[in-house]
């Protein structure tokens, strides 16, 4: 029975960032730190568009998630076997709407399990929540567009909601950018299959410690939570018209990790100093038939 409202749990939600696209896509992400570690990122996943008219598009997918963290055991006073690795599995459903007079709006919802899986049972504190609903404004004469909504994700390392605020504007075929929060870009289009993107984005991640955890000779139970604020660069290669290679590097100006309790008061902070940052992806994206405009 357990496993069976865990299962009706994932069925009713995931959620993507407003602007993506219905795509299958494989991605890795490195951050070394010297001080601390470093941490392996790898991520899987589709999301495949159930209704795509021009009006409207429903999509629906899942994605698997593996952290795996390095820690340098001389400056980690306690034993970490226990916070070593974590694994997400996660559903999510996205639903874009084409308004009248150049509007639209974006919902997404949903849940995963995120945990170490220290023991077998995945229980209630394994399964996390996540909601997004934005609404878009396009300005055609100047091409221009404005969103603004909220977030609440668990990938940001987060507990609390957070905004979305974008200015994006196409200034030449060659040249855009956005700026804003929790994301911002300039891109450059060399042609058809190069690109390139100037990035200021959040990222992050949430697992469970699904069993008690020794700190400084106490049992504790809780999460581990990690924020980074990542400056970098990217190349992206387009290639049979749907598919796209990514490469990005960059730097951490922000890192933050800790071990919390249920009610998010800290038990232990890495003090994580920042870092170099490399990723790499790629992904196959649907055909998108919808009006609904975008300048980036």
């Amino acid at each position: 029975m357990k496993r069976a409202l865990i299962v009706l749990t994932l069925m009713i939600g995931g959620v993507i960032y407003a602007q993506e696209t219905d795509d299958v896509y494989m991605n890795t992400e490195f951050l070394p730190t010297a001080d601390v570690g470093s941490f392996v990122k790898l991520e899987a996943g589709i999301s495949i568009p159930l209704l795509n008219t021009s009006k409207d598009r429903l999509s629906v997918g899942g994605y698997f998630q593996n952290n795996s963290l390095n820690y340098e055991d001389k400056n980690v006073p306690f034993e970490t076997d226990d916070i070593e690795t974590f694994n997400a599995f996660g559903l999510k459903f996205n639903y874009q709407r084409s308004l009248s007079n150049n509007w639209a709006i974006n919902f997404m919802g949903g849940s995963q399990i995120s945990s170490n899986f220290d023991e077998s049972e995945i229980g209630s504190d394994d399964i996390f929540f996540n909601a997004l609903v934005t609404v878009d404004k396009f300005n055609e004469e100047n091409n221009t567009q404005w969103t603004f909504g909220a977030t609440y994700d668990i990938n940001y390392g987060l507990y609390y909601p957070i905004p979305i605020v974008t200015y994006t504007k196409r200034i030449s075929d060659a040249w855009a950018y956005k700026l804003g929060v929790p994301d911002s870009r300039v891109k450059w289009t060399l042609s058809d299959h190069h690109n390139f993107e100037g990035f200021a984005t959040l990222t992050g991640f949430t697992g469970n410690i699904n069993d008690e955890i020794e700190i400084y000779k106490e049992d504790y139970e809780g999460t581990l939570r990690q924020t980074t604020v990542l400056l970098g660069l990217g190349y992206n290669y387009t290639f049979w018209d749907n598919f796209k290679a990514t490469v990005n590097g960059g730097y951490s100006v922000y890192n933050h990790m800790q071990v919390q309790d249920y009610d998010h008061e800290e038990i232990y902070d890495f003090d994580i100093s920042n870092s170099l940052y490399i990723s790499a992806g790629i992904k196959y994206t649907f055909d998108n038939k919808t009006k609904i405009k975008s300048v980036h």
